[in-house]
């Protein structure tokens, strides 16, 4: 017999198979073909544990502990393509079937995934209060498990990670900060053993710590982060353009915030649009919040140099992407929405064109902003304050229509 024959116990499992597949499948940003493969492992799963309970098997804690981190991989796919809805119930059912099991110490960090999942499709669904609850109660169960097993740190850096991006929502940003920072440092650690294993952790973490210090006022430390990201970014996405290039995007809007020269930040801001162009183009509307975020960080580095006329063409554009993300999301991206309003009037404000228009943008932004504010008014009230004040500069340079003079 050959070493390429293979022995009875090394026949395939196929429900092993497919959840490998799964994985595989997301890390490589095929996201449509992953949600078919979880499809077909979740239904053998769920044969393994009908199975299992009728036969009197202990095969069921193992199925479904599989079945839960499969789930959570079908909720990652589903939120890179904006499903969030779909997100949610796939999360919400892992959760239950996680909290169904907590007893049982094998489903504890089943759980702590699960719970993280669900975190990420309640903050796609602009229920932020949610998803700092159940992500706060992932953090501490992992902190628990990395107590007793070192195995666990890479899933506490990442649980950490995630908790600071949504208490940055709620406008919590020295708690965000804090873990932000907790995250980076046990990922440097983790990568001083094996750095290409957490590579891909090290740079999520350090691109939103850039975002964390940024919203702290940290101007220069926010710059270092930043630009440490993109040169992670700038790796990862050599060996595997298909998911990196959106992060890499990404990290460049972070550098083009915080550059202090604004030719640099024209530049960072270009190359971001450009990528995310050629994004949209292969896969359209995949990348759609991303490239909407990224033009208005165009027009603003466009407005910045003075030439305001085309950062106003830039921003029709953004605000028009906007809207569409905004009718599919609605709750989620009010706030995106009423920044790309308000921006949309400014530009024009300061270039003297298109003042009705202007005012009747910034009239919406107020509109969406009081709701806003009265819900978080930590991280909408300054943001209210100023959108009014833009309203009220443009009714003084808006002339009534010609009935009413």
């Amino acid at each position: 017999m050959t070493d390429e024959t293979p022995r009875n116990d090394e026949v395939p499992d196929p429900a092993r198979s497919a959840f490998e597949l799964s994985g595989r499948l997301v890390v490589s940003g095929r996201y449509e073909e992953a949600l078919a493969a979880t499809d077909e492992a979740a239904r053998l799963f769920r044969e393994r544990i009908a199975g299992a309970r009728t036969g009197g098997s202990d095969d069921a804690p193992g199925a479904a502990a599989s079945l839960a981190y499969l789930l959570v991989l079908r909720c990652e796919a589903l939120s890179k393509l904006g499903r969030w809805e779909e997100c949610l119930r796939t999360a919400s059912e892992a959760v239950t079937l996680g909290r169904g099991r907590q007893a049982d110490a094998t489903f504890a960090a089943p759980l702590g995934a699960t719970l993280l999942g669900l975190g990420t499709a309640l903050w796609g669904l602009g229920r932020p209060q949610e998803a700092v609850d159940v992500t706060r109660e992932s953090v501490g169960l992992y902190r628990r498990l990395a107590r007793a097993h070192a195995s666990y740190r890479p899933q506490l850096a990442n649980a950490l990670s995630q908790f600071g991006v949504v208490l940055s929502r709620l406008g919590l940003h020295a708690e965000a900060l804090k873990v932000t920072r907790e995250s980076v440092a046990l990922y440097r650690r983790l990568g001083s053993t094996d750095p290409p294993g957490h590579a891909v952790g090290l740079a999520h973490a350090v691109n939103n710590l850039a975002r964390r210090q940024s919203a702290r006022n940290q101007k220069r430390r926010a710059l270092r982060s930043a630009e440490e990201a993109v040169t992670l970014y700038r790796r990862l996405a050599q060996v595997n353009p298909a998911v990196h290039r959106r992060d890499l995007a990404m990290g460049l809007g972070n550098v083009a915030r915080t550059r202090f020269s604004r030719e640099d930040s024209l530049a960072a801001t270009e190359e971001s649009v450009a990528i995310l162009q050629e994004l949209d183009q292969a896969e359209p509307g995949v990348h759609g919040a991303l490239f909407a975020d990224a033009l208005s960080l165009l027009a603003a580095a466009l407005a910045d140099l003075g030439r305001l006329r085309e950062a106003a063409e830039v921003t029709t554009r953004a605000l028009a992407m906007m809207r569409e993300q905004a009718a599919i999301n609605p709750v989620a991206r009010r706030g995106d929405l009423a920044l790309a309003l308000a921006f949309h009037a400014r530009v024009r404000a300061e270039a003297g064109i298109d003042l009705a228009e202007a005012l009747a943008a910034v009239t919406e932004a107020v509109a969406l902003m009081r709701e806003l504010a009265a819900e978080i008014p930590a991280l909408y009230a300054p943001s209210l304050a100023e959108v009014r004040a833009l309203e009220s500069r443009l009714r003084t340079m808006t002339p009534p229509p010609a009935g009413d003079r």
